[in-house]
């Protein structure tokens, strides 16, 4: 053979079936049915024999069961338990694999990229081995011996589910590396995974490569040499002005069948096994440089390669890294990587105590405010994951404005795809290992084989994503602490593993050893004036405060990084009629048991119903209530952090996706892609360049006066000289202005505090908006609108009049929407009229600003997509 092929083993010629102790020696050994003349055939036979079941490669085991018939949707109503049993079983998977006379030849290995928990693979009924942790690679070789041409079988034993910790447990308990929200979470029931969910496939050739590992630097050459191989360690350097981007490559000993390969171009007359390594972008060669294959490392130097940028703050050039493996005859085998070349670190927050570790991202030597959200798993039954929406989902984050998603450490280490549409799109990553709290107690286990097991999970990990621009920082796990102070990599001998082999394997890339790291756990009225100082980078809360105290603690936030908070909120109503069934929507409280299972821990219908006055008596009144107040409470909640930068450089929002359905949630995008109307509020608070309305309260009765500080702020790349101007406003629904002040800005950079506009709440409307308007010579730079009312709560929303609202479509697919009536329409978005089945989610857009009489506003949607333009006020108006 000339060079390497590869039978790609994904796709639905697999069947399984479930197998009760040694039962599954009965199935591994059974011979294939006899069928058809290839392997389609065969699969429709060896998934029609009795008790066997047709699955997928990558897959889960659940949803094979739920696509045969044998389970209920688990993704419907309480189904997910009728589901729990599965993981207590054994799973045999088989299929039939057809080869040729020439795959004797040469070497060959089966590749299996990630199978979980656990498995023993069979070929033809013999043993070759066995993989343990979703998380590593099986590479098997198999000789000539067992390549004859024909149909051969290929079976795996998958394991059962390993015990471990549910989220009220012990997290000293567990001694498994693996996502723990499928033992039961508040966000996703009881539903262990299991599957080969990662791809699988037999590569053939005269010689193969094994693992490569690439990494990428910015410096300077060693010596004047622009392209030689890896020098010996001592010179790297992090500096822009040495305009040299460095490729090094390490390869593990390739295999190399040429002596027994019979072909006219093998044997030892071929000569030495060389590695190449070639770097291009766009198709031209940038550099490149051969070694013999045994060294084992390569360089190449580019010079004055273009620099990858964070999202919004520039482009994202990626490089192709070609490794091949050649002799004399030719080339044998190859891989490429995707690669970006930047400088990234943190350092210490402007204005830190001493003792505070490092938040501030600084990128190519311009600091990056790291905006972002807490991603959890696209599914819990992740070998399930459909790429295209983890690309929209990923696609939402960066359209909102985030640079940075933080992988929490109740779920995955994200996939190679996840990974590559980061780099693509520019979101950094902040990946922890899967570990995180339990209620009881949250500090891993100190017995020395779980130790050592988490350091070999280190290292089977780290070397797979170094190559990626994306990554900019490796975590321990998600809340890890002991008697409620959270974790240091000197007090726990799991943190300090994996510290030492992330320095060792990757030591240019940032570590934090939990989140929060502490010293203060909790973003609390008393914890923060406790001790101020003490918060670093804290977390919570997670619910809404009120009308009043919700403003009350974001004001007074003293954090560094606040990297995980949110606010809970009820599904979008398309979501929710294709979760729960028409019969049991209604009460949507904790009464409700299908309620309780989906979503129980956020579900605040009573504290909704309280503050809308009880107004909320209908599922859909209900529905709005709750969004409207995750929305108003959790861009609050982030211009508040935000009005604090530089001594506060990150704000991750908890949290941007769910992982399963849920009626309730804290999730900004519900399960299937659609935005909540928080999704449009924090992306309104992650704009560089902003008014911003701080204020103590959303309802204004008992109180005397009424009154609203405006705050400035713009990003460096978008600083505004000296000389705007910012006019604050008291406004009716009407448009009328109630009460009005100006003031003369200073230049806008980090935010601060411009002027106050005071009105005795007495002069005020029922229902009111606070208006801050910014503007320089060239025009407007930003427009705040903030709902609020003159009474005790918010039930005075529900009798606002309508807005008579007009709307069109552009040939893009934007939608104009145009109040033509005399008062203004509340909340506006789009959103997606189809049922929750009609097809891939439409990306259609929303503003949480309310829409003045007169006024139009531009909202983008996916071109070709029905939407619906819905508000708060107004009777839907759908377009096609």
């Amino acid at each position: 053979m000339s060079t390497s092929t590869t039978i790609v083993l994904d796709g639905e010629q697999w069947s399984i079936r479930e197998a009760l102790g040694d039962t599954a020696e009965w199935y591994l050994g059974a011979p294939l049915p006899e069928a058809g003349n290839n392997v389609a055939e065969a699969s429709v036979a060896i998934a029609a024999a009795p008790g066997w079941l047709p699955a997928r490669v990558p897959g889960a085991v659940v949803d094979d069961l739920h696509r045969a018939g044998e389970l209920p949707d688990p993704r419907v109503g309480r189904n997910s338990r009728a589901a729990e049993w599965v993981a207590e079983r054994s799973w045999v998977y088989r299929r039939a694999v057809d080869l040729d006379a020439a795959a004797a030849d040469g070497v060959a290995v089966l590749e299996f990229d990630g199978i979980d928990p656990a498995a023993d693979v069979y070929w033809d009924g013999e043993l070759l081995g066995s993989v343990r942790g979703l998380y590593h690679r099986l590479r098997l070789p198999l000789d000539a011996s067992r390549r004859g041409e024909g149909r051969h079988k290929l079976a795996l034993r998958v394991h059962p589910a390993p015990d471990s910790e549910p989220q009220v447990g012990r997290t000293e308990r567990v001694r498994v590396h693996t996502p723990r929200l499928g033992y039961g979470w508040d966000f996703s029931p009881r539903l262990r995974h299991q599957g080969v969910w990662k791809s699988a496939r037999l590569r053939f050739g005269r010689a193969l490569l094994g693992d490569v590992t690439v990494r990428t630097r910015l410096g300077a050459p060693p010596s004047g040499d622009m392209m030689s191989p890896l020098a010996p360690s001592g010179d790297k350097m992090s500096h822009l002005e040495a305009g040299v981007g460095v490729v090094e490559v390490e390869w593990e000993a390739p295999m190399d069948g040429r002596a027994a390969d019979a072909g006219p171009d093998a044997g030892p007359d071929a000569g030495p096994l060389r590695v190449t390594v070639t770097v291009s972008r766009d198709g031209r060669t940038l550099g490149t440089a051969e070694v013999d294959a045994t060294v084992g490392r390569a360089r190449v130097n580019i010079p004055d390669p273009a620099l990858w940028w964070p999202n919004t703050f520039g482009e994202q050039p990626l490089h192709t890294v070609t490794v091949a493996l050649a002799d004399d005859a030719g080339e044998a085998d190859r891989t490429e990587r995707q690669v970006g070349f930047r400088t990234a670190r943190l350092v210490p927050n402007a204005g830190a105590p001493a003792d505070a570790l490092p938040y501030t991202a600084v990128v190519n030597g311009v600091t990056v405010p790291l905006l972002g959200w807490n991603w959890t798993p696209a599914d819990a039954m992740f070998g399930s994951i459909d790429e295209a929406r983890v690309e929209h989902l990923l696609g939402l984050a960066a359209a909102s404005g985030a640079r940075l998603v933080r992988v929490w450490g109740g779920g995955l280490i994200e996939s190679e795809h996840f990974y590559a549409t980061c780099d693509r799109i520019g979101l950094l990553v902040w990946q922890e290992f899967s570990q995180s709290s339990s209620g009881m107690q949250s500090a891993p286990s100190e017995d020395p084989a779980f130790v050592e097991l988490m350091r070999a999970e280190a290292e089977a990990i780290v070397p797979t994503r170094v190559h990626h621009p994306s990554l900019l920082v490796w975590g321990g796990g998600n809340e890890l602490d002991q008697g409620g102070v959270p974790l240091s990599d000197d007090r726990s001998p799991v943190l300090a593993a994996l510290s030492g082999t992330v320095a060792r394997l990757d030591p240019d890339r940032a570590w934090l050893p939990t989140s929060p790291t502490g010293p203060e756990f909790h973003n609390r009225l008393d914890r923060i004036n406790a001790n101020p100082d003490g918060q670093h980078d804290v977390h919570g809360p997670w619910e809404h405060q009120g009308l009043v105290g919700h403003y009350t603690l974001a004001n007074a936030g003293t954090n560094l990084a606040h990297t995980e908070f949110g606010v809970e909120g009820m599904t979008n109503l398309r979501s929710l009629e294709a979760l729960i069934p028409e019969s049991d929507r209604w009460p949507a409280d904790r009464t409700n048991p299908v309620y309780r299972h989906l979503g129980e821990w956020w579900n605040n219908a009573d504290q909704v119903v309280e503050l809308f006055g009880g107004r909320p008596d209908t599922l859909e009144t209900l529905n709005r209530a709750s969004q409207l107040l995750q929305a108003t409470g959790l861009q609050y909640s982030v211009e508040a952090d935000r009005r604090r930068f530089p001594r506060c450089s990150m704000v991750l929002p908890w949290q941007l996706n769910e992982s399963h359905p849920n009626a309730w949630c804290t999730a900004a995008v519900d399960f299937r892609g659609d935005p909540k109307p928080a999704y449009f509020a924090v992306t309104r608070a992650f704009e560089r360049r902003r008014a911003t309305l701080r204020v103590s309260r959303a309802v204004w009765g008992g109180e005397r006066m009424a009154s609203a500080e405006v705050w400035l702020w713009a990003e460096a790349v978008d600083a505004v000289a000296a000389g705007s101007t910012v006019a604050v406003r008291a406004l009716g629904l009407d448009g009328a202005v109630v009460a009005e002040t100006a003031f003369t800005a200073p230049a806008v950079g980090h935010p601060a505090a411009v002027g106050t506009l005071e009105v005795p709440v007495a002069a005020l409307p029922e229902v009111f908006l606070w208006e801050a308007e910014w503007r320089d010579a060239a025009g407007e730079l930003d427009r705040e609108r903030m709902l609020a009312t003159t009474t005790h709560d918010f039930a005075a929303l529900f009798d606002v009049a309508a807005p008579r609202l007009e709307a069109s479509r552009d040939a893009d697919g934007a939608v104009r929407v145009r109040n033509a009536g005399s008062s203004a329409a509340l909340t506006v978005r789009l959103v997606d009229p189809r049922p929750a089945a009609g097809g891939a989610p439409s990306a259609v857009g929303g503003d949480p600003r309310p829409l003045l009489p007169g006024e139009e506003r531009i909202l983008e949607s996916r071109y070709g997509a029905a939407v619906r333009v819905e508000a708060w006020n107004a009777e839907p108006i759908d377009l096609d």
